[in-house]
């Protein structure tokens, strides 16, 4: 169905606004007034969507000159063309009208196919014009866009090549705090709210763009910007709101010296100068000047080297030891990056670091670390020295790709080590960007048996919203924090409440940056587990720490044992208390042993005990009557343990009569075994097991889309392949968003991103649990709705989709709909291609005849 535009008519005579209705309904919906009074109350309800006025000129109560100069006194009114049409047909009436600010002027009588033409005309006009404008000014502020800024500032600088003038550049310090405590609507309340400070403080002596996000540049004279740079900062005379009172502003001045380089790298400097004071307390104005320009300089000849320096193997990974405070002993390392340049020498990470993670090299110098510290615990494992877990580094960039957990699995399986042994640390500044892809992808880390630790704990604002969200393993507690908790008296301490907090939630403790004796007894008494600084070590390169690894006496566990949730489990069932204590001897470095001596005491451990926290089960075969067979039969019919390995023991080669139900198991081994046999089946049996898991992740991730997170055509079709009768009857339910091209194609292919995933989370929330849904095409989705009773509940159901997607385009900024076919299956062999195809016919006939809107097939 064809939406019509609508016109709204302005005539006291009653015949003339019928007649002009008749002409014109056929083609667009008629709004009436009898005077312009009235027409101001129609345009206040329904201004946003009237795209033209028919207005008489000699009308009681209100005529349409002052109607036309009222008009012209609202910004948005004034855009609506306005066709005057009155009895005169003189040169003075027309003037007079376009005077007022009319568009157009059509003498009466009426003549039909000139008004038709003339008002499609102007309205086609009015939509060009808005189209362009879209392109000229930021949607959401009113500012010149970036590239329309750009533009103007060239003019002008060609226009007035003597003249002086300067880009000023500013940014909202912690935006994203904004927009995370108080919501996108007031975060783009203040944007709004800052443009139009901004502009009216430039006033008549420059203009201003929107740069991205909450970064504007203004255009004006340097003696302009030095008169009122203070107002920049306060202007005491505004009345602002209380959350603009709050921020922090800071601005960066680029003089335009070299009028000829682009205008960009003007607006980039400028915005340098004002990075460069960020969280500088009372200083909110900084000048490109000659440092800043050394500073650049130097960034340049650094990044013109990197990719060089990589494959020359100039970085070096460093490690610093932890030491667990309960064991008294060293229980892993952190892996650091050094920069040896052969001609610059030792580099500082702080140089380097943040500027790899500004231009995108970052990801490549931590893959390059992930396999250096993957490939040194492969030779410590092959040479038999004990294995303590180094944590590595994720940064941002790495987990805003798609493939991060495959990338680190296959290094673990590259050079066989246990996931275990690498500890990621993920720091809470990346939850501040996209906290949802930071929540799954520690979850998607964990199942693969990595550790997850959360780094800079306290340096943030989001550490305790990641706690709550977050699946994590080890807090780490920002040097920071440490030091400046450490130096208020004892008594004062919340520290030892956060610790406490962490451990309730099963986390361990890691404290970064002790430095002095008193700072470990304050951490002791607190409760922190485990501890890393100069005071106990510094980094150092991997053949020193080896040295110290080899001079340790003993080895804890890994893990710490308060958090009991993360360790990895192997229960042995065995009748022999020798056997059992031989076990735990032979696995204890590596694993939580845990002990049952009947099948009874077995099961009710492994009832209890967490999803995949049993690695293994090394389970005695001798068990009385069926106890062996009670725990296999058990494992394997519960969903959550099928994945736990089983190594079956038989008392000896002679015992053939257990030989079928130790068959049931993974592996078999007689008891007479050596001890390098049983570590060996063990850790294969550990291998396997998390492949498999590996492969149903991948298996899942294969069959889902992973923009929205919905199924993908094959997991579609695998969900279908699965429905039986009992599901029926089924309703199949083909949504297609209107206009994402458009909005592709006027505000990017981001904005359209979001209405996609937009819709995904709607259809979410408006099916249920057992509903099949799919991202079928590009913006074509399915969703097959199970036990639906009749074709007026279905209809129902996908009326209420395309009603709550509309408005929820109103609330995300882009204006869109979607249309739905709808078919029904009561028949089980009729779950075919055909019934999408029906489903299909039902769409095009909804966007024909409803667009907007839903239809079933008949």
């Amino acid at each position: 169905m064809i939406i019509k535009k609508d016109i709204l008519i302005v005539e006291d005579n009653e015949i003339n606004r019928e007649i002009l209705a008749e002409i014109l309904s056929d083609d667009y919906r008629v709004l009436e007034a009898e005077n312009g009074q009235v027409a101001l109350e129609v345009l206040k309800e329904h201004k946003k969507r009237i795209s033209l006025i028919l207005l008489d000129v000699q009308m009681p109560v209100m005529d349409g000159y002052t109607f036309l100069n009222r008009m012209k006194e609202d910004e948005e009114l004034s855009l609506i063309p306005v066709i005057v049409m009155t009895q005169g047909t003189s040169e003075e009436d027309e003037l007079a009208a376009l005077a007022h600010g009319a568009t157009d002027f059509l003498p009466k009588p009426y003549r039909p196919q000139i008004i038709l033409h003339r008002v499609a005309g102007l309205i086609k006009l009015r939509e060009n014009a808005a189209m362009v404008n879209q392109l000229e000014y930021d949607r959401l502020t009113g500012l010149y866009s970036k590239e329309f800024f750009f533009k103007k500032v060239q003019e002008q600088l060609l226009e007035d090549p003597q003249g002086t003038y300067c880009i000023v550049g500013s940014n909202i310090e912690n935006f994203k705090l904004v927009n995370d405590i108080f919501g996108t609507r007031q975060g783009d309340s203040l944007l709004k709210e800052v443009a139009d400070i901004t502009k009216k403080m430039v006033g008549s002596n420059g203009f201003c763009g929107r740069f991205s996000s909450d970064r504007f540049v203004c255009f004006l004279s340097q003696e302009k910007e030095r008169q009122d740079r203070g107002r920049f900062i306060d202007d005491q005379d505004q009345d602002v709101s209380d959350l603009l009172k709050s921020t922090v502003m800071r601005w960066g001045i680029y003089d335009i010296i070299d009028k000829t380089i682009p205008v960009e790298q003007m607006c980039d400097r400028a915005l340098l100068a004002a990075d460069s004071i960020k969280n500088q307390y009372h200083q909110y104005f900084a000048v490109y000047d000659d440092s800043l320009r050394s500073k650049l300089l130097r960034e340049q000849a650094i990044t013109s080297i990197m990719e060089q320096a990589l494959d020359e193997g100039q970085f070096v990974v460093y490690l610093q030891p932890k030491y667990s405070l309960k064991d008294d002993c060293m229980a892993g390392a952190e892996a650091l990056v050094r920069w040896f340049h052969p001609e610059w020498g030792f580099m500082s990470p702080g140089e380097f670091i943040p500027l790899f993670e500004k231009n995108g090299f970052i990801p490549r110098l931590d893959q390059y670390v992930w396999e250096k510290v993957c490939r040194q615990l492969g030779e410590w494992k092959e040479k038999g020295y004990p294995l303590l877990p180094i944590s590595v580094n994720i940064s941002r960039a790495d987990v805003f790709q798609g493939n991060l957990s495959d990338i680190i699995f296959a290094l673990t399986e590259k050079y066989s080590i246990d996931p275990v042994y690498l500890h990621l640390e993920i720091t809470e500044s990346a939850y501040a960007e996209k906290p949802d892809q930071i929540i799954k992808t520690a979850e998607d880390l964990r199942k693969l048996g990595f550790i997850v630790e959360l780094d800079d704990f306290g340096s943030g604002y989001s550490s305790f919203n990641m706690l709550s969200q977050m699946s994590l393993d080890i807090l780490k507690l920002d040097m920071k924090f440490i030091q400046n908790e450490l130096a208020r008296p004892a008594d004062r301490s919340f520290l030892k409440d956060i610790i406490n907090m962490a451990h309730r939630a099963d986390l361990a403790v890691v404290a970064e940056g002790v430095e002095t004796r008193e700072q470990m007894n304050r951490l002791h008494e607190a409760g922190c587990d485990y501890v890393q600084g100069y005071f106990f070590a510094k980094p150092m390169p991997v053949q020193e720490y080896e040295k110290l690894l080899l001079q340790q006496d003993e080895y804890p566990n890994p893990l710490s044992q308060r958090s009991t949730i993360h360790q990895k489990y192997l229960l042995v069932v065995d009748q022999d208390a020798e056997y059992r204590s031989m076990v735990r001897k032979t696995f204890d470095a590596n694993y939580h042993v845990i002990e049952a001596d009947s099948a009874e005491e077995a099961l009710a451990y492994i009832k209890t005990s967490e999803k995949d926290s049993i690695s293994v089960v090394i389970l005695s075969m001798a068990l009385p009557g069926k106890g062996a067979s009670l725990v296999i039969d058990f494992l394997r019919q519960t969903p959550c343990f099928w994945n736990i390995p089983v190594l079956a023991t038989i008392p000896s080669s002679k015992c053939t009569s257990q030989m079928p139900l130790a068959r049931e198991a993974d592996d078999f081994l007689c008891k007479c075994h050596p001890l390098f046999d049983l570590q060996s089946r063990v850790q294969k049996m550990v291998e396997l097991a998390s492949s498999r898991k590996r492969e149903c992740i991948l298996q899942d991730e294969a069959n889902r889309d992973p923009l929205t997170g919905l199924l993908n055509r094959r997991g579609f079709q695998n969900s279908m392949d699965s429905i039986g009768s009992a599901d029926l009857p089924i309703a199949m339910c083909i949504f297609d968003l209107d206009n994402l091209k458009k909005v592709n194609d006027t505000y990017g292919h981001e904005m359209g991103d979001r209405m996609l995933q937009s819709f995904a989370n709607l259809i979410y929330r408006k099916t249920r649990l057992g509903d099949i849904r799919c991202r079928y095409g590009g913006d074509e989705f399915i969703v097959v709705l199970k036990n639906i009773e009749d074709e007026k509940t279905a209809l129902k159901k996908g009326e209420s989709i395309c009603r709550a997607f509309q408005a929820c385009g109103k609330e995300e900024a882009f204006s869109t709909s979607c249309s739905a076919g709808i078919a029904l299956c009561n028949v089980y062999d009729d779950l075919t291609s055909d019934l999408i195809m029906r489903a299909d016919q039902a769409l095009y006939r909804a966007k024909r005849e409803n667009k907007g809107g839903c239809c079933i097939w008949e």
